[in-house]
């Protein structure tokens, strides 16, 4: 394992990416086994033929463990959330391996073999990097950056996952698919893990991503970042983390006690969707927070207000990009309705609201042929990608 971590640095740092890209193509032949298992759904269940199975879609044993397969919670199964799965039920297969029932909360991503056979020609994905020492799943990120390093340092973008602050995987749906998708277009990217509820409430969270921002800026030349250009990507809870590090400065003692503790771990663009802003508008539901606010119940408003976006709204804010749809059951659209009203009357000065009649809580996949190219257009003018 040591070998293999030296290897994965080495490709970050330049050094050794043909060794990497060597690697990566005979572990990726290794990883085809539940390609047929995949093809197989998609085959039957995939009626519009996007690549993809929607909840309306799916049939059978599909349909009922849904919401369980759905990671991100966007109202469809796309590529890598039915690897997860083809590759969980091979592993409840043989003998003596944990099943289904025993497993952590922490949705099981795609492989490392299977993520390194999605890297192109033209850019570099080095898997499963510490940002900093410990919990061997919580504290590690995926980099995914160009293969050519370019002349002028680059921007980046940091994609944190969604799943209720209780699940969810840096490899998952859109997280890892918009890494790749931006770092084909000149961005030097990261997706991140950090402490889920079982491991620890809040600011358990807060502090890993921002240890996470810290560490990308530390290694920043070895990537080629600009660290003066990074921006962030998040849907649901993962827009609650991208929001904070727009947001939360140092002194509001949210750093925790990671490492590279001289670096900023602020934001200068955050584009959220569904996004909790503010923790009073759940009206204390612990179902709606999913225990992330767990605590001594006198401390408790404290914890709310300290979570909160909206609280630390302030003139210097970063250009924002929200969206959000009017009928999301999950997140209700008022939390990103206040949010742009706090932000505009703290001075802020670049806030591009999206608010979408009829959508839910997957109302950036819903609407993908708009979010997309406005997210795009957001961070090429914010971050100024070539």
């Amino acid at each position: 394992m040591k070998t293999k971590s030296i290897l994965f640095l080495a490709a970050a740092l330049g050094v050794a990416s043909s060794i990497t890209s060597s690697w990566a193509q005979e572990r990726g032949r290794k990883a085809q086994a539940p390609e047929g298992l995949v093809r197989n759904w998609l085959s039957q269940q995939d009626k519009d033929g996007d690549g993809k199975i929607s909840e309306s879609e799916a049939t059978g044993l599909m349909k009922s463990n849904f919401a369980r397969n759905d990671a991100n919670k966007n109202g469809v199964l796309d590529r890598a959330e039915l690897d997860a799965l083809s590759a969980r039920l091979g592993r409840t297969a043989r003998p003596g391996t944990r099943t289904d029932n025993a497993a952590p909360r922490r949705q099981q991503s795609i492989s490392t073999e299977q993520l390194l056979a999605r890297a192109t020609p033209d850019i570099t994905i080095v898997p499963d990097i510490a940002y900093r020492e410990g919990h061997d799943r919580a504290w590690k990120l995926d980099l995914v950056m160009p293969k050519e390093r370019g002349d002028k340092p680059r921007p980046g973008i940091v994609f944190v996952h969604g799943g209720g602050w209780r699940s969810g995987d840096k490899r998952t749906g859109s997280f890892l698919n918009g890494a790749i998708e931006y770092a084909k277009k000149g961005y030097v990217c990261i997706t991140i893990n950090y402490r889920l509820i079982d491991e620890g409430p809040f600011p358990a969270c807060v502090e890993d991503v921002k240890n996470a921002v810290r560490w990308f800026r530390a290694n920043a030349e070895k990537s080629n970042l600009d660290p003066a250009r990074i921006g962030g990507y998040g849907n649901s809870a993962g827009a609650h983390l991208v929001a904070m590090l727009g947001l939360v400065k140092k002194d509001a003692g949210l750093e925790g006690d990671g490492p590279y503790q001289d670096q900023s771990s602020l934001l200068q663009a955050v584009c959220a969707s569904a996004t909790p802003t503010d923790f009073k508008l759940f009206g204390g539901g612990r179902s709606s927070t999913g225990g992330l606010l767990a605590g001594d119940e006198a401390t408790a408003e404290e914890r709310s207000r300290k979570a909160s976006p909206i609280s630390y709204v302030a003139k210097d804010a970063p250009p924002f990009l929200l969206i959000h749809g009017t009928t999301d059951t999950t997140v209700n659209v008022k939390h990103s309705d206040t949010f742009v009203e706090a932000l505009k009357a703290a001075g802020a000065k670049d806030v591009t609201y999206i608010r979408i009649e009829g959508s839910g809580h997957g109302v950036f996949n819903e609407h993908s042929a708009k979010t997309g190219p406005a997210m795009e257009e957001f961070f090429k003018r914010t971050l100024g990608a070539k």
